[in-house]
């Protein structure tokens, strides 16, 4: 009973995405599959990302492949632990695309990892897809050459600190900031400094500024001294695990102002971890399950893997299928011929919303949105895109 309810809705999703259901009719070509990988953290701290990823990717290839493949051919999935750490994502990168033969590959969610996968990339001429790896360096080098098989998903670090700036000053009416970030990630440091940026050109006023490290466990003297300041937000760039332990730590010290944060507090355990300490705060992030279309996927998603619904596997399937509409379009799966549909795309749409790329940085242009904390619960504010 559960197969067929689970392939009752994936025809209908199917349906939703433009499929098709003549699927099951059409013989595919198994011998000659077409080959896309994934690098992620399938292991480790952040293994539910990396695996949501995965999972939306596989998923997304199933459904393909019940509709006829790709130019007629099997999609093939193959996933490598890249670990969250840079040495082995560029080692799984290599790895597809030398022994697996991959003609792209999707992922991963870490700048710290796609900056250097980038130019590995752009040296074997297969293109990578970062999934929520935001910093400019992703796709531009800092001598402002462009990486030319280098692309993502997201928005980027200036634009997330830009929303978070504006959003704590303009619609929050909060005139004074602290910061805190993570010296060893350039995520975290990048939209940090955008996040102040933004919200002292609006008139606002940084009162203390802190860094510590990814691993730490114990923020308490950093903590001591914002609090000495008394900001009336305390911007918190940082991926999920250490936000809760960084607003706990940070309530216990006094600390009753707004903390704000960016995609890195985006899964389902954030509020979990954190114990009520977040209740009242903001983050930016994408839309998540909040679209029509990706609220029918996370029903067939959660009813494939039984799991909680983590924003990653839309991107896995907006990759999957961005893949697939740059093969399409250049009647080709050469990576190079990939790369150039990708480059010129003037639009996609996805689980994710609507999307167009900028050819000179490889940027999407795409909407954002604002959530809230609200009764432990993480609620959905809205798109949020204010006026220059």
């Amino acid at each position: 009973m559960k197969k067929r309810v689970l392939l009752g809705l994936t025809a209908a999703l199917g349906l939703s995405l433009g499929l098709g259901t003549a699927a099951l009719a059409e013989e595919l070509d198994t011998e000659n599959p077409v080959k896309i990988g994934y690098v992620g953290a399938l292991s480790g701290d952040t293994a539910l990302w990396g695996q949501a990823g995965l999972n939306g990717m596989e998923l997304t290839a199933k459904q393909i492949n019940e509709d006829g493949g790709i130019l007629g051919r099997e999609v093939q999935i193959i996933g490598l632990d890249g670990k969250g750490v840079a040495d082995d994502s560029v080692t799984a990168y290599k790895k597809l695309v030398e022994e697996y033969g991959v003609c792209a590959v999707v992922g991963t969610n870490f700048s710290s990892c796609n900056i250097p996968i980038a130019a590995v990339a752009g040296e074997l001429k297969v293109p990578v897809i970062a999934t929520a790896a935001s910093n400019e360096l992703v796709t531009v080098a800092e001598d402002g050459t462009l990486n030319d098989y280098s692309f993502r998903l997201c928005f980027i670090d200036s634009y997330m600190g830009y929303l978070a700036g504006n959003y704590a000053y303009n619609e929050l009416g909060l005139k004074t900031c602290a910061l805190i970030t993570d010296i060893t990630d350039s995520y975290s440091v990048s939209v940090g400094n955008y996040m102040v940026e933004t919200f002292q050109g609006l008139g606002g006023e940084l009162v203390a500024s802190e860094e510590a490290q990814g691993g730490d466990n114990d923020f308490r003297a950093q903590l001591a001294k914002i609090a000495a300041a008394q900001p009336e937000v305390l911007f918190i760039p940082w991926n999920y695990a250490e936000v809760a332990l960084i607003a706990q730590q940070a309530r216990e010290l006094g600390l009753t102002c707004v903390f704000f944060g960016a995609d890195g507090w985006d899964t389902s355990e954030l509020t979990d971890l954190a114990n009520g300490s977040l209740e009242g705060c903001y983050y930016i992030s994408r839309p998540g399950f909040n679209l029509p279309e990706a609220a029918a996927y996370g029903e067939v998603y959660a009813a494939e893997y039984n799991v909680a619904l983590e924003s990653e596997c839309l991107y896995g399937n907006d990759g999957v299928m961005w893949i697939k509409q740059a093969i399409e379009t250049a009647g080709s799966d050469d990576p190079t011929a990939i790369r150039d549909a990708l480059e010129n795309t003037e639009s996609f749409d996805g689980l994710l919303g609507h999307m167009s790329v900028d050819p000179a940085t490889h940027n999407p242009s795409r909407d954002a949105a604002v959530f809230t904390i609200k009764d432990d619960q993480v609620e959905y504010v809205g798109i949020y895109a204010p006026e220059e």
